[in-house]
């Protein structure tokens, strides 16, 4: 089996995703690799119907500019936690899990690290949808931290 060409973090500002970092970053440098992360914005956190009031196009731009300052705090902090600035940083709307399966099936030898559970309220023992998702639908080599 080849090496992965890309080492990339799924985060999303929850502690696990935070811990999952500090094993992506040891891995990135045992492996000798550039990290680069993955934040995908979910779109049921946007706005969902036009407000009264608002046109179409003054909604799409809120939910943009909703969209860049939540990923701009997400990866500010993990960076800071990192002490160093990723490689590449890549921002998706959507269904976290759909959107991080699709993004390895256009990304052909990723390596992607993500934590256990998110940012779910609902505490347990065992995985997250997302986690679980990911891991039985992603092509390519996925870590659960």
């Amino acid at each position: 089996m080849n090496s992965p060409r890309n080492l990339v973090i799924a985060i999303d500002g929850s502690e696990p995703s935070l811990e999952a970092l500090d094993e992506a970053r040891d891995l990135a440098k045992a492996m000798g690799r550039e990290l680069s992360a993955l934040y995908v914005y979910p779109h049921h956190r946007g706005i969902s119907a036009t407000p009264a009031g608002l046109d179409e196009q003054t909604s799409k731009e809120n939910l943009e500019r909703m969209k860049e300052d939540e990923s701009r705090r997400i990866f500010g902090e993990a960076e800071s936690r990192l002490g160093a600035r990723f490689a590449h940083r890549y921002v998706l709307t959507g269904d976290p899990a759909e959107e991080i399966i699709a993004f390895m099936e256009d990304n052909a030898g990723t390596h992607l690290v993500m934590g256990r559970r998110g940012l779910s309220k609902i505490k347990s023992l065992l995985m997250g949808s997302v986690s679980s998702k990911v891991a039985a639908h992603a092509p390519g080599l996925v870590t659960i931290v």
